[in-house]
């Protein structure tokens, strides 16, 4: 299964994430180099998530027109350019700079939608539902594989080059993307939708269901994106370098990596809601262990677990809106499936802020550990509404009727 997806789906999608990765650093230390203030280079990373909110809902049309390896073709090659009017703004450094990079950076964020919708539609069309987990889990993989390479590779071209070599690199990354995807070998066939005809022209959807298990993916999007502040926030408090932190992350990032299979696996052979509920209560637990504890060994124990948990649950937003797609105008609900995700990824950060200012850091973040695991109560509690795929049941037929088999051969 993951070699029909591999060329056409996992490798561009690493390539494409090494780009992102390698620029994700680097966007507001660039702002700065143009004379934005801190606030607003900071302000600039929010708003390239709320413009890929926004557009998720549009892409998913944009998809559901002209097909996955169009858009995805479609959107790296514009993102390419934009990226490129990026490199223009860094190179010239003028009056008009830092407008020009701060429009083509947002404009980048809602570009990237198209490409992860499409992705996540093209294996929800071809890749049979008992392996439909592993798959979605690989390609989250292979994005955070890339995420992790691509910062290394852009620290080492920071050494002897400027800002703006990272913003290249992604470019030379994004073509080589599209390239893979145009000339690669063919896509997996799909499968045949179920029905035809005029009613399907309508998404047929089971919408209670959909945001049911939507208000518990919006909590695990809040732990995951509280996590990228929270941890660096948790080093400082405990008077830790910045380099130490960063070692931190990278090394919660490898045990995510590492758990990326075995949560493929767990999803579809133990059931979607089953690996959920890990997943959340090891973030939830992991979030809680740094204030209670409150040392650098706690510290150390809490990354340790919220990652573990995160591992797990790789790829388990994509699952979800695969189970729950219909079989005709897929690309078109995945897009409001993606919506409600990006929600959550708004909210968390926005919680934290607030809860900082009006309260305190330990606050935050038990709050933030509050989140995941109200989330994991709800899926469990509304598992038979929602009825995503469940424990695979392996039948092994009677010695009888073994028996019988052989003695009729």
């Amino acid at each position: 299964m993951l070699k029909s997806i591999f060329w056409p789906v996992l490798a561009p999608a690493f390539l494409y994430a090494c780009g992102t990765g390698a620029l994700t650093p680097v966007i507001v230390l660039a702002a700065l180099s143009l004379g934005a203030h801190q606030a607003v280079a900071g302000a600039i990373v929010t708003a390239a998530a709320v413009a890929a909110g926004v557009a998720a809902i549009p892409a998913g049309y944009v998809i559901n027109s002209l097909g996955e390896r169009r858009s995805m073709i479609g959107a790296t090659a514009v993102a390419a350019a934009l990226t490129a009017v990026s490199v223009f703004a860094l190179v010239t450094h003028n009056g008009s700079s830092l407008p020009i990079f701060i429009v083509a950076v947002v404009l980048v964020g809602s570009i990237e939608v198209v490409w992860s919708l499409a992705r996540q539609a093209l294996i929800a069309e071809t890749v049979e539902r008992e392996s439909m987990a592993l798959a979605m889990t690989s390609l989250g993989g292979a994005a955070r594989a890339g995420q992790l390479v691509g910062p290394l590779i852009g620290s080492v071209l920071l050494l002897k080059l400027p800002l703006y070599s990272v913003f290249i690199m992604h470019i030379f990354l994004a073509l080589a993307a599209t390239v893979l995807i145009a000339f690669g070998p063919a896509d997996p066939p799909k499968r045949k939708p179920v029905g035809s005809g005029r009613a399907n022209r309508k998404l047929q959807v089971r919408w209670s269901a959909v945001f049911l298990a939507g208000f518990a993916i919006m909590t695990l999007s809040m732990a995951r994106q509280g996590k990228n502040v929270i941890i660096p926030l948790w080093g400082d408090h405990l008077h830790l370098t910045a380099s130490s932190i960063s070692l931190m992350v990278a090394l919660g990032s490898a045990v995510e990596l590492i758990l990326i299979y075995p949560g493929g696996r767990l999803k579809d052979s133990l059931g979607r809601v089953s690996t959920f509920v890990a997943c959340v209560t090891l973030l939830g637990i992991g979030f809680a262990i740094l204030p209670i504890g409150g040392t650098i060994a706690f510290f150390i124990i809490g990354v340790a677990v919220a990652s573990v948990g995160n591992g797990l649950g790789a790829g388990i937003n994509m699952t979800f809106g695969a189970d729950l797609s219909p079989s005709v105008g897929r690309a078109k609900f995945l897009g409001y499936w993606n919506a409600l995700g990006q929600v959550g990824s708004l909210l968390g950060p926005g919680l934290i802020s607030v809860l900082i200012a009006v309260a305190s850091l330990p606050v935050a973040v038990l709050s933030l550990a509050a989140a995941p695991l109200v989330g994991g109560i709800w899926m469990a509690g509304f598992r038979h509404r929602i009825g995503l795929p469940g424990r695979r049941r392996v039948i092994i037929p009677a010695p009888d009727a073994v028996a019988d088999e052989s003695q009729s051969q």
